[in-house]
């Protein structure tokens, strides 16, 4: 088996992977060939291209939201057939201050701790999650703040410099021989999401049928009409359907004109879902399931 994740190694993404491989088939990843990509585009064609049996790509995290570019990957015309969402990772997401030599033990109280940090990369996501010790421990030294595809290219950059440090993984740290200089330097706790991908709905290595605790994931393209969300949305609650997220993204049309993802509790198979679906289906213009899958545990 092949999974598409982002790479290089040592990204979050590369975690999700190894979650998801773990809970899937009793603790072992034997026979699994881990492929990286510069970016979430690269993951998903390399899916539509059959590089990869799945890929493992963020959706959204608990602080800075949803990761647009994976919605609109999801919403794009060309995914017409494509891919599917097949199984989602919740991964707690602790980010550290790395760096190639031990510049100084982290301290509130020592001046010098980070002397000499000229640069700070890491993933836009992580930096955004960062913005308070960016501000008050790097900023006011006149550290540079730059973003990149990844924070184990980040961790990479580091690795090649001793006067960048990186926002990454502790596992990043281990990989790319890097010191920790600062721990848990997020704002807040955080956890990201990742949706597993799949180029078709069904298929043979993947276990799609409901198992009492899962999820759906849609996405609609509503009918200019006045109370046109508000009729769907009544579909859900006429028949107790939780709803776990309901995000508009642009649909590339006409400013203005939105698509809506909706996730809602419970599975294709079930009579309650198909009830609601074709509900949904009659107040809407554009109705597509873009998988069911159980729920990350």
């Amino acid at each position: 088996m092949k999974i598409g994740i982002l790479g290089p190694e040592g990204t979050f993404s590369e975690t999700a992977a190894v979650l998801w491989l773990k809970g899937r088939r009793g603790g072992t990843i034997e026979h699994v060939e881990l492929n990286y990509y510069e970016t979430i585009v690269d993951v998903a064609e390399s899916i539509v291209r059959k590089e990869v049996d799945y890929g493992i790509v963020p959706i959204e995290n608990s602080l800075e939201g949803s990761v647009g570019e994976t919605l609109d990957l999801l919403s794009s015309e060309n995914n017409e057939g494509g891919m599917r969402i097949v199984g989602e990772i919740l991964v707690p997401i602790r980010i550290c201050l790395l760096a190639k030599q031990p510049l100084g033990k982290f301290d509130q109280n020592a001046s010098q701790s980070f002397a000499r940090i000229r640069k700070v990369v890491s993933h836009p996501h992580a930096l955004a999650q960062c913005k308070q010790f960016i501000r008050e421990r790097l900023k006011v030294k006149g550290v540079e703040v730059k973003p990149v595809e990844s924070t184990a290219g980040a961790a990479k950059m580091a690795m090649e410099d001793e006067e960048v440090a990186a926002l990454a993984s502790e596992e990043a740290a281990k990989r790319y021989k890097l010191k920790i200089l600062a721990e848990d330097v997020q704002d807040k706790e955080s956890v990201t999401r990742f949706v597993a991908l799949s180029s078709s709905f069904s298929s043979s290595d993947i276990e799609t049928s409901p198992t009492g605790k899962d999820k759906t994931s849609l996405l609609l393209y509503l009918k200019d009409r006045p109370g046109a969300l508000y009729e769907v949305l009544g579909e859900f609650a006429q028949r107790g359907i939780n709803l776990t997220k309901i995000e508009s993204r642009p649909s590339k049309r006409a400013l203005g004109d939105y698509m809506f993802h909706i996730d809602c509790e419970g599975h294709l198979e079930e009579k309650e879902i198909k009830e609601v679906l074709e509900g949904v289906k009659r107040k809407v213009a554009m109705l597509k399931v873009l998988g069911s899958y159980p729920m990350a545990r």
